[in-house]
């Protein structure tokens, strides 16, 4: 939290470091390398989300799949190696606002999940970012677990207000 108001939102992990400069390499949570541009303060936390602390970003840019970022007070190798694993934080007032019929992964995680016909099918326990598209992994009530590929032709609808999500509940689905 900051302030005791602001939910800090996750916006990048650490996967090692590059170079000797103290460089970090980050896998960008929402899968943009760019996600980082225009940023210019992260809380940097632990894995389980403690323990943060705020740093001005020195520099940002994307590195194939990932982004390279400079934090304030990292200049070796030797010190960034440290925080591999540990997670960049903003605080969700300052998440840039998303274009219609796109969303921030925290927002759709507990939605309910029901079919067209209306039968509640389970809710939203994770977003995974896939090269072909998202998929969104749906807890039952009960039983397994199963996968819904997030493209216009199973999700229907998402309604964040209502707390829901209808699908196209296929054969093979689930």
């Amino acid at each position: 939290m900051t302030n005791g108001r602001d939910q800090l939102v996750l916006i990048g992990v650490i996967m090692g470091t590059h170079g000797l400069g103290g460089e970090l390499r980050v896998r960008p949570e929402n899968g943009d390398p760019r996600r980082f541009r225009g940023v210019d303060r992260v809380f940097l936390g632990r894995g389980d989300g403690t323990c943060f602390q705020e740093r001005r970003v020195v520099s940002e840019r994307g590195h194939g799949k990932g982004s390279l970022v400079s934090l304030e007070g990292l200049e070796d190798s030797e010190s960034a190696k440290l925080l591999k694993g540990y997670g960049l934080f903003l605080p969700q007032s300052e998440l840039p606002p998303l274009p219609e019929d796109v969303y921030y992964a925290f927002d759709l995680i507990g939605l309910d999940v029901y079919s067209t016909t209306g039968q509640h099918l389970g809710c939203v326990s994770e977003v995974m970012y896939l090269p072909a598209n998202d998929v969104f992994v749906v807890r039952p009530d009960s039983g397994r677990e199963f996968l819904v590929p997030a493209v216009d032709d199973i999700v229907h609808e998402i309604d964040l207000v209502g707390g829901r999500m209808v699908i196209d509940d296929r054969p093979g689905l689930r």
